[in-house]
């Protein structure tokens, strides 16, 4: 059983809009699909990251981070969306300091998303 049209009270209200463009689009299926998928894709993505990071690998991690961030935005995942564009921004620049603090950044953003994004997918866990 599906939550009656989300349970929208778990969500960031600075989600809501981007979720209400896809809900117009392709209806709750649709946009739980997209949410099974892109927390599978980023999950995946983001221990990918903390190995780079671990490594020195800093144009990896950029490249991550660019790889999410868009994706993440087009969710409503905009605080991992933020935090994807701060640590692509200091890999590229090679400023480890502060790309080693985005891959963290990432790293709890992306928890925070992946709780609120699961309401949206029906209950199943990905």
């Amino acid at each position: 059983p599906r939550p009656p049209a989300f349970a929208m009270s778990a969500i960031p209200d600075d989600a809501r809009p981007a979720l209400d463009v896809l809900r117009s689009v392709g209806g709750d299926d649709m946009v739980a699909m997209l949410i099974r998928t892109f927390l599978q894709f980023a999950g995946e993505r983001v221990g990918k990251l903390g190995e780079e990071a671990r490594n020195g690998r800093w144009e990896e991690v950029a490249s991550i981070a660019h790889s999410i961030k868009s994706s993440a935005r087009q969710l409503g995942a905009n605080s991992l969306g933020d935090a994807c564009a701060k640590a692509e921004e200091a890999g590229r620049k090679g400023d480890i300091p502060a790309a080693s603090a985005g891959v963290s950044e990432i790293e709890r953003e992306f928890a925070v998303a992946c709780e609120w994004m699961q309401t949206l997918t029906g209950g199943t866990s990905v």
